[in-house]
């Protein structure tokens, strides 16, 4: 075993080999602390003293189990007794000894109340009253004897019974075994019981110190899970992002190649379309339509410049003459029509140009 595990299992810490080879002085004071102090934090001494008291309180809740467990009973028996009485008439015996008991009982429970000082080693009681007053006067008192003869031997067969049924519960594969031997068993029941209490707790010791080992295991993976990754982080950013970066400028170049392989083939594409579309008849035909319309365009113009002088000059005789008005109006109509045509032929003649 390390030297760190011993030092974790003797006191609450949790170091490790590394901690204690570095550091032999704080791997000394440990183990001075660990004479002092045990594995839950607490000193030697006041375990000691915790020891003690709860010794003492077993013992006392011993004795106070005892006297519940004998009152319990005598609870029990005096119910049987007031069913029994329901069920059919009890003899004239039964009668005074259930009347006897029952009256013993309150008296004692009497008694109980009257030491009801919350402060402890006070001598005042309730009403100032003692328990020896109290038991005087009890009409019972000299039947004492005669009532412990007859109830002692049916507590003890109510005790035997409930024993040997505990002893049945605890073990069931006891149910072919004899009274006497099931009995036997019943008074070690209680060491039986303490020794699967203490198998029980040393289990559960056991069982801590494997998770704490777990943990620790746990930890230590982790850890050694944490560093790889932080190696691994820094050979890919040693190497793999240094040739991610000359990569990337290749890919690049040979991206805007591709792009300009990809132009010039549009381009070659569109004066091939060009060259179908305008052969040299094409071109014959369409220089005869420009000369056409220039012909045409120019004719146009020629006859609206004699329209508009014509118009100008109606316009400076006036208005008083009807035949010149009609005429007038004929003219100005035949200039917008030739401004129309004027406008069509100039349009179509830019546009074959």
């Amino acid at each position: 075993m390390l030297q760190c595990d011993k030092v974790n299992e003797s006191l609450p810490v949790n170091v490790t080999d590394e901690v204690i080879q570095q550091n032999p002085e704080f791997s000394r004071l440990l183990n001075l602390l660990s004479q002092h102090i045990n594995s839950d934090g607490t000193s030697v001494q006041a375990e000691k003293d915790l020891q003690q008291a709860e010794e003492e309180l077993k013992h006392e809740k011993h004795n106070w189990l005892m006297q519940k467990t004998i009152y319990r009973e005598v609870e029990e028996l005096l119910m049987d007794y007031e069913i029994k009485s329901q069920e059919c008439s009890l003899s004239s015996e039964d009668k005074q000894f259930q009347a006897a008991l029952q009256e013993c009982l309150t008296m004692a429970e009497i008694g109980d109340y009257v030491d009801c000082n919350p402060e402890p080693g006070s001598s005042s009681t309730l009403l100032g009253l003692t328990r020896e007053e109290i038991q005087r006067q009890n009409p019972y008192k000299k039947h004492l004897p005669f009532l412990q003869q007859k109830l002692l031997p049916d507590i003890e067969d109510r005790l035997r019974l409930k024993c040997e049924s505990l002893v049945t519960f605890h073990d069931p594969d006891n149910g072919t075994e004899s009274d006497r031997l099931t009995f036997a068993k019943a008074s070690q029941l209680p060491a039986m019981i303490d020794s699967e209490c203490h198998e029980l707790k040393q289990m559960k010791v056991k069982l801590n110190k494997e998770k704490h080992r777990k943990d620790k295991q746990f930890w230590l993976y982790y850890q050694t899970l944490l560093d790889s990754l932080s190696l691994l982080e820094d050979l890919i950013c040693r190497y793999r992002l240094q040739n991610q970066t000359e990569h990337d400028t290749v890919t690049t170049e040979w991206l805007v190649s591709k792009c300009d392989g990809l132009c010039l083939k549009i381009r070659l594409t569109e004066l091939q379309i060009l060259c179908e579309t305008y052969t040299v008849e094409t071109c014959r035909a369409l220089s005869q339509i420009r000369k056409y319309l220039k012909s045409e365009h120019n004719e146009t113009e020629t006859e609206y410049t004699n329209v508009s002088q014509a118009l100008k000059a109606y316009e400076s005789v006036g208005m008083g003459f009807d035949s010149l008005v009609n005429e007038y109006s004929k003219l100005k109509n035949e200039v917008e029509n030739k401004q129309w045509a004027l406008k069509e032929f100039s349009t179509k003649y830019r546009k074959q140009r």
